[in-house]
């Protein structure tokens, strides 16, 4: 998502268009944190010592995605109604 779409692409101007695109990114990042957890818990029910470099990532990625998506809720909730 490099130049992602809730960083000032200018593209999207209006408020409308800024909200739609800040909640499809949302959306996207939603999807992304769940998929990572769930991956997250088979790995962990697999105790495969080999996945353990794959498990740190999605750690890694987990905190990430969490951090973007309050972020990208913060900026939801500024804008005007």
């Amino acid at each position: 998502m490099t130049g992602g779409l809730w960083r000032g692409n200018p593209q999207h101007t209006s408020g409308v268009d800024d909200h739609a695109t800040l909640t499809q990114a949302r959306s996207m990042l939603i999807l992304l944190l769940a998929t990572c957890k769930q991956t997250q818990v088979a790995l962990e029910a697999a105790a495969n010592a080999l996945d353990t470099d794959l498990t740190s990532d999605l750690e890694a990625m987990i905190e990430r995605t969490e951090a973007e998506l309050a972020s990208l809720v913060e900026k939801i909730k500024a804008l005007p109604v």
